[in-house]
């Protein structure tokens, strides 16, 4: 196993410490099932859990997509990191000391420069920060906030600011500091003015709302204007830069993480200050998209740490429009969704204020699922009175009603949609079943053919039940080592099961046992899937035996059929002197004799046992 700087003791004191049950619940909400736990997947869209977790032989593995290995490749997965990076996190988490490690000038570079664009955005939040606390120009928008009830504890927990008027105070500032104009744009917090070779701030005469990533570390900033009149704009957010994509963050998700999995619930709002009031307010779980659609991967990032979902945007056009891909979204993914409906088309912001919490957590306990929301929605729009108005509706909620993987969601819902229509549960169930059109079918099974996650894992797989049996054994009893090797070790296997079965004698060789930290990446996803087919055999050593006299047998059936068809070919040939060819061949039919001898000494043994 190549670990580079980091010996494989702290390896395993890291596996020893970081139990990988305990690592994936903070991604992906576990039920214990039997001796595992299961969940779904966080690697690829499903409704039902094919996703599961061995505390016993601490390896994890879909049967969906087929993606698989220990504790450090699923960091690896999940984070998107190399090797060497999934140690460090894990070794932080696990509170082990890693040896310093050789870095090279291009990864030291790189490492330096995040450093220092994190800090120059932290002194940009300080700055913002001491401008609404501490001068003139931020009592406009201190009053602002005490209007809307937002007070100084919440003000420092959100990290809020404030930008002074005028074109250039951050530029001049962090120019004083050492901060190149280059640094200023790859953040986004200047932009070139139209005159040529000067720079203007980003943000200006607006209230600050610095965006944190999971950790809490500031990667981006957005404004708003608290003076209609200042600009058009009423929001402004940072453009994307080397630390921030506003399609894969959310805001406010550090501050409302742990709320989320406690409750095992989030709520999505629409904005920065639905946000504020929500957690002002005591509603502590939730989070807001950054400006832009709500996006797959921020659905997968809730999804790390709850399956329940509640969708608050605002009631006007535009909201209802962006809870319907919402709902769509965490729908495909997987997420049990609900609309949170609040009256009068309020945002949370405006009813908690006026109601409370106790108002907006009935509010949530009332919420709508995906299809009773959807079927209003689409009745508002629809005459229903009419029989095509009836079949347009049934015809729009079709797909939804499809992908709904349990039985007893999909018959309720579609009760709920006959009650609803007047119409009886027969007709809509013949609807349900339809074939679907030959078109979208011939879709599906493309993008399954092309699937690049299949044929990732496809590659190299273990196709042989008696080699997989023979390595599962040898995993529970490493002691049979000196068995399998006696038959002819990593040769009695195909290239997949010899490159893991190597794996295996060297973690024996240094450990006494089948660890899965000693094990290679590559090789890790096809132990997990190895141990992961619960397989029970009575008699281990009697059944190890069986499979590598089975292998042997194979062995020599493949060796005696490529040497009588070395032998025929040798026959068709003319390889010059009569000798010659006579010793080849003399050659080849001692070696076939030989084969033959072993096999009957095999099937003689076999007899014996009987």
């Amino acid at each position: 196993m190549s670990t580079g700087y980091v010996p494989q003791e702290i390896l395993d004191e890291i596996v020893a410490r970081c139990d990988i049950v305990s690592v994936v619940n903070e991604y992906v909400p576990l039920k214990r099932k039997g001796s595992n736990y299961q969940g779904l997947c966080p690697f690829h869209n499903e409704k039902t859990p094919s996703f599961s977790v061995s505390p016993g032989k601490q390896i994890f593995h879909c049967f969906g997509c087929g993606k698989g290995g220990n504790v450090f490749r699923f960091i690896m997965d999940i984070e998107g990191v190399s090797f060497l990076e999934a140690v460090e996190r894990l070794a932080k988490r696990a509170n082990v000391t890693l040896p310093e490690k050789e870095m090279t000038a291009a990864q030291r570079a790189k490492l330096e420069q995040r450093k220092r664009y994190l800090k120059i955005n932290n002194f940009a939040a300080r700055y913002y920060q001491k401008i609404l606390l501490e001068t003139e120009a931020g009592r406009p928008y201190r009053e602002y906030l005490q209007k809307r009830q937002i007070d100084e504890e919440i003000i420092q927990k959100f990290q809020l600011g404030a930008t002074p008027s005028g074109w250039d105070n951050l530029y001049q500032n962090l120019k004083k500091r050492g901060v190149t104009t280059q640094e200023m744009l790859d953040l986004g917090l200047i932009s070139a003015s139209r005159r040529e070779g000067q720079y203007i701030d980003r943000f200006r005469n607006r209230l600050m709302f610095p965006i944190g990533n999971e950790k809490g570390e500031i990667i981006a900033f957005g404004g708003r204007i608290i003076d209609k009149d200042s600009s058009p704009q009423k929001y402004l957010n940072s453009p994307d830069t080397p630390l921030f994509h506003k399609s894969r963050n959310l805001y406010g998700l550090h501050l409302a993480r742990n709320s989320i999995r406690n409750q095992d619930m989030a709520i999505i709002v629409e904005g920065y200050m639905d946000v504020i009031s929500c957690h002002q307010h005591g509603i502590t779980n939730a989070v807001a998209p950054l400006g832009t659609a709500f996006t797959p991967e921020q659905g997968r990032l809730l999804m790390r740490s709850t399956y329940q979902i509640g969708i608050s945007f605002d009631g006007d056009a535009a909201g209802i429009k962006a809870t319907m891909r919402c709902l769509d979204i965490l729908s495909d993914l997987g997420a049990t969704a609900r609309v949170i409906q609040i009256p009068d088309q309020a945002d949370p912001d405006e009813f908690l204020k006026k109601y409370g919490k106790e108002a907006f957590l009935q509010l949530i306990e009332d919420s709508q699922e995906l299809v009773m929301y959807k079927i209003a929605r689409y009745m508002e729009t629809t005459n229903t009175d009419s029989i095509r108005g009836k079949m347009k509706v049934v015809e729009q909620l079709l797909p939804d009603l499809r992908k709904m993987q349990s039985a007893v969601a999909r018959e309720t819902a579609v009760r709920l949609v006959a009650a609803q229509l007047q119409v009886s549960e027969k007709a809509v169930w013949e609807e349900v079943r339809k074939p679907i059109d030959s078109g979208e079918h011939l879709r599906m099974e493309t993008e399954i053919v092309q699937s690049p996650v299949e044929n990732e894992i496809n590659a190299g797989k273990i196709e042989s039940p008696v080699e997989k049996n023979i390595l599962r054994i040898l995993f529970a009893r490493p002691d049979l080592l000196r068995e399998v090797e006696a038959y002819g070790g990593s040769e009695l296997f195909g290239s997949a099961g010899a490159a893991l079965y190597r794996e295996f004698a060297a973690s024996i060789a240094r450990s006494g046992k089948v660890e899965s930290a000693n094990i290679a990446q590559e090789q890790s996803l096809f132990l997990a899937e190895l141990l992961m087919e619960e397989v029970y055999v009575t008699d281990q050593e009697k059944a190890l035996k069986d499979g590598l006299r089975q292998l042997k047998y194979e062995q020599l059936n493949e060796e005696y059929r490529r040497l009588t068809q070395q032998l025929m070919e040798l026959e068709k040939e003319d390889v010059g002197e009569v000798g010659a060819k006579k010793a080849m061949q003399g050659a080849l039919l001692q070696k076939l004799d030989t084969i033959l001898q072993a096999k009957k000494e095999f099937e003689t043994g076999r007899k014996g046992e009987k």
